[in-house]
């Protein structure tokens, strides 16, 4: 069992490696036992702005460079981003072969431009309107008219767009967009949205759930989520808004009915490092986070301690191995040591490596079927990451 060191929070975020020197350690780490997709393709990326009515949808469309038709996967940022966000990500799913469609309103990519900075209780707010129910049917609505544009546009030959292949995809978010992705996948929410056959999806990666125990029971919420999911985060991926926990990002998985379902948890892992950004680089993200420990009614911080609900890598519960999905705790979340607010620390490099690898194979698994794919999460994955992160699956 893995264990953090309790220490008080650093509030200088530690400075990136140099991109040449981040490129380096990542290609050399790969080369020791990463997933290795099939073909490598160079990419194309194209970016556009569509209307629909007086809504602005930013729009971003990056695939290989080659001929044939390929599986799409859809790419919904995170709030304050916009449709360029995930670059990391989005590149690594396109050399490997997929058409990779990122949408988002242009309004929620230009939501902090006006602020410098926003206290908590200002971010926390912020994060409860967009988070909100009427956001999430507003933004799918959205969602769903650009999936139908894109089909159409695929069906004009000679078009950039001509490559995608509609009828095979995939969802995934970030932040904002895990939320979408979640309720993509099949998640109970309240929200009204229909059925449409633009969301036809066969398989969902949720960077960073967003959980959150005021939206009901969590058993009854994953009833539903029976498509190929891989969830992932960090030991340390904290809420920006204050209104979870960061313990909680797993527990909706650990409800999730068994069958594709895989947990990828890195250790020391931030919501930033999820974000995507390139290597070297940072995540720009809300001008203000909120202290540790802050609350207020209906929201904030949850009201039990740190050494109750620290998720942590490695972590067993007492009944079983918890990569079958079990886990000690309130609502089956991984217990951990942890008993005060984490320094933040400087970004683990591997972690980009882990997250695009894994992420890879599973797509590669269940929208292309590979065996191998398949194999290599399940037997070879840990094995590879080693102490730096952990893949559960059920």
């Amino acid at each position: 069992m893995s264990t953090l060191t309790g220490c008080a929070m650093d509030s200088s975020p530690p400075e990136p490696p140099a991109p040449e020197e981040a490129r380096s350690k990542i290609e050399e780490f790969e080369a020791q036992g990463g997933y290795a997709p099939e073909h490598g393709y160079a990419t194309t990326e194209v970016r556009e702005s569509w209307k629909r009515g007086h809504t602005e949808l930013d729009i971003t469309f990056m695939a290989p460079a080659a001929g044939g038709r390929f599986p799409v996967v859809v790419y919904l940022p995170g709030l304050g981003e916009d449709a360029t966000a995930g670059p990391f990500w989005r590149r690594s799913w396109a050399a490997a072969g997929y058409a990779v469609f990122a949408m988002q309103p242009a309004a929620l990519g230009k939501v902090f431009w006006a602020s410098d900075t926003l206290d908590a209780g200002e971010l926390r707010a912020t994060g409860r309107s967009y988070f909100s129910a009427a956001s999430l049917e507003s933004r799918l609505s959205h969602l769903a008219w650009a999936l139908g544009e894109l089909r159409q546009r695929a069906a004009i030959p000679g078009s950039p767009y001509s490559v995608a292949d509609p009828a095979i995809a995939a969802v995934a978010g970030f932040d904002l967009g895990a939320q979408a992705a979640s309720a993509l996948a099949g998640e109970a929410v309240k929200v009204a949205f229909r059925a449409h056959t633009e969301f036809n999806f066969a398989g969902a990666i949720v960077l960073s759930p967003h959980v959150t125990l005021a939206e009901g029971r969590l058993d009854e919420r994953a009833a539903g989520m029976a498509m190929p999911l891989l969830a992932v985060t960090g030991t340390d991926d904290e809420d920006p808004y204050g209104l979870s926990a960061t313990s909680l990002r797993s527990a909706l998985w650990q409800s999730m009915p068994p069958g594709g379902k895989y947990l990828l948890v890195l250790q020391d892992g931030t919501h930033d490092v999820l974000a995507g950004v390139e290597p070297g680089q940072k995540w720009k993200g809300p001008p203000l986070r909120p202290a540790v420990g802050e609350g207020s009614e209906g929201g904030g911080w949850l009201p039990w301690s740190r050494e109750d609900l620290t998720l942590q890598v490695g972590q067993r519960s007492a009944t079983g191995n918890s990569r079958n999905g079990s886990a000690g705790g309130p609502s089956g979340v991984a217990m951990g040591l942890a008993g005060r607010p984490m320094r933040k620390r400087a970004s683990d490099v591997r972690h980009w490596a882990e997250v695009a690898g894994v992420s890879t194979a599973f797509l590669d698994f269940v929208l292309k079927g590979r065996e191998r794919a398949r194999a290599w999460l399940d037997r070879d994955a840990g094995r590879w990451m080693g102490a730096s992160a952990e893949l559960r699956r059920k």
